[in-house]
């Protein structure tokens, strides 16, 4: 029996009204929804890695972040000059593990025959905004500087993040043009990302009941994210932590947006796919009508997970 989009997005939604979103979330409910879970499970729920692929975890020193770490996905006869993509997993800046992509690195490491490091950052609420985004800058520069160690092309780095880490992605490339990496980004790929924290795309209002990702939820995630009432408390429309609100976007590496039809956020792609052909920086804007929100970290019922892999494998082609 083939299971219809309509179908499978309720079911999905059945899942997702399973996580619990207290305020203020306890400790224990926080762990447990961060918690890895063991690879072999980790595979039937996400997806396999190819058995091409080595994967490997990295420690990395910060004075800040306690348990910062970096998975380094890797193919055994990779060649030598290839390129390197650094990815942000996603998680609403509060949830989220580096499981959670292990199929989407796998799979552009081993078609791609490239080097793929996923990070890791501090979480909210523990940590609200910007943690997140200096940490994305930390472990951008610590992946640059193993370029050597990888064999990879200094030429084509790339930055990748689904969600949240979309956004911090594309931070990390507005970034990047005044605080230069020690080599220019070549690509930027975001997948469904939020970039406007404001939640002021029309898209927001019309699947305020999405099955992923609906408004109560999104505005959970911003009062963990972003709390209020502090001295250094910063809002959606900061240029800080909403790349959509930065007043220059010139010079921003080529970049592909691929967004969910059935999504909250789905408006976000194609109107900073607008604001960057504006500044005269190629783009694509992709739109899968029947996906939902983190579609490409559910690859066993996402009918659409493969076709946005080809996607982002021609534009590292490109």
């Amino acid at each position: 029996m083939i299971m219809t989009p309509e179908r499978r997005n309720r079911l999905i939604g059945l899942a997702a009204r399973l996580i619990p979103h207290q305020d203020p979330p306890s400790p224990t409910v926080l762990r447990l929804l961060r918690a890895e879970p063991v690879r072999p499970l980790a595979r039937v729920v996400y997806g396999p890695v190819p058995r091409r692929i080595e994967v490997t975890d990295l420690a990395v020193f910060s004075s800040e972040n306690p348990n910062p770490r970096m998975r380094v996905y890797r193919p055994r006869d990779v060649e030598p000059g290839r390129p390197l993509l650094i990815n942000f997993p996603g998680g609403g800046f509060v949830l989220g593990n580096l499981a959670q992509t292990d199929w989407l690195c796998g799979q552009l490491a081993d078609r791609g025959n490239l080097t793929v490091v996923s990070a890791t950052y501090r979480l909210a609420p523990e940590h609200p905004a910007p943690a997140a985004v200096d940490d994305a800058w930390l472990m951008a520069q610590h992946a640059i500087a193993l370029i050597r160690r990888f064999d990879a092309d200094p030429a084509r780095v790339g930055v990748i993040g689904n969600s949240a880490g979309g956004t911090l992605a594309a931070l990390i490339s507005l970034r990047a043009r005044h605080e230069p990496l020690a080599v220019p980004l070549w690509r930027q790929i975001l997948l469904y990302p939020a970039l406007d924290l404001t939640l002021s795309s029309a898209s927001v209002a019309e699947f305020h009941d999405a099955p992923l990702a609906g408004r109560r939820v999104l505005d959970w995630y911003g009062r963990q994210y972003l709390p209020q009432g502090r001295p250094d408390s910063l809002h959606g429309a900061d240029p800080s932590i909403s790349p959509i609100h930065a007043t220059d976007h010139a010079g921003l590496p080529r970049t592909l947006l691929i967004a969910a039809g059935q999504d909250p956020l789905r408006d976000d792609a194609p109107r900073y796919g607008d604001v960057l052909t504006a500044a005269g920086v190629p783009n694509r804007v992709i739109i899968y009508p029947d996906a939902v929100h983190g579609f490409l970290s559910m690859p066993r019922i996402a009918p659409d997970a493969l076709p946005a892999i080809n996607e982002i494998l021609s534009e590292l082609d490109a």
